[in-house]
């Protein structure tokens, strides 16, 4: 599981363009092996007879009104973006 962790890890920093260092690395697959450990001892309870305390959703989910609003303009969409070609957004490549 440790090696299936770790490539997990690899994957996901990859697809989220983050850099973990080799310590951050040791710090969350630990994490993630309590995370892993406690669902798999929940998992291993017997809950058969076990009422549900709540409910997350009622009977309708609560929706509201769309409501148009004012957009903002290119050059307010713009100020804050780190790349911008031609103007549009310029993102990072994927791999």
């Amino acid at each position: 599981m440790s090696e299936d962790l770790k490539v997990w890890l690899e994957r996901i920093s990859r697809l989220s363009l983050i850099r973990i260092s080799s310590e951050e690395e040791g710090t969350i697959l630990n994490d993630m092996r309590k995370i892993i450990e406690f669902f798999n001892t929940i998992n291993s309870l017997d809950l058969s007879n076990v009422e549900p305390l709540f409910m997350v959703l009622k009977d309708e989910p609560v929706v509201r009104n769309d409501e148009v609003g004012e957009a903002l303009s290119v050059d307010e969409v713009l100020k804050n973006v780190k790349e911008v070609e031609g103007g549009f957004i310029k993102g990072p490549r994927t791999a």
